[in-house]
């Protein structure tokens, strides 16, 4: 999925950089881009991740949910056969979620550089 020289992050990468933004309460702040957050939800991006809320695509439908409100991001480390392990960052608060999401949703992806 990745161009090469680059490849998709997997559940520990995504851990390394939570915990080197102080966890993952304090990392979503550091993540979030300075913009288009609904309700001034935006955080600081110190961290030069520029966290986007683009919400995600529905299973099986051409329509996103939750843009402006949430950003979704895929690892590449499988949860089960169904789901991903994946990160989230919230309207709400400033923290950086890890949850298992289903495949079949159409979530953001980040590349790292090999």
């Amino acid at each position: 999925m990745a161009p090469k020289g680059y490849h998709i992050p997997t559940d520990a990468e995504w851990t390394i950089l939570s915990d080197n933004l102080g966890g993952e309460e304090e990392a979503g702040a550091k993540m979030k881009s300075t913009t288009n957050w609904d309700d001034d939800g935006n955080g600081t991006n110190i961290s030069g991740f520029e966290g986007l809320p683009g919400g995600f695509r529905g299973y099986g439908k051409m329509r996103f949910f939750d843009i402006g409100e949430n950003g979704y991001w895929f690892s590449s480390s499988e949860f089960d056969t169904d789901c991903a392990w994946g990160r989230n960052l919230n309207l709400e608060d400033g923290d950086l979620r890890r949850k298992d999401e289903y495949k079949v949703f159409g979530l953001s992806v980040r590349c790292l550089r090999d």
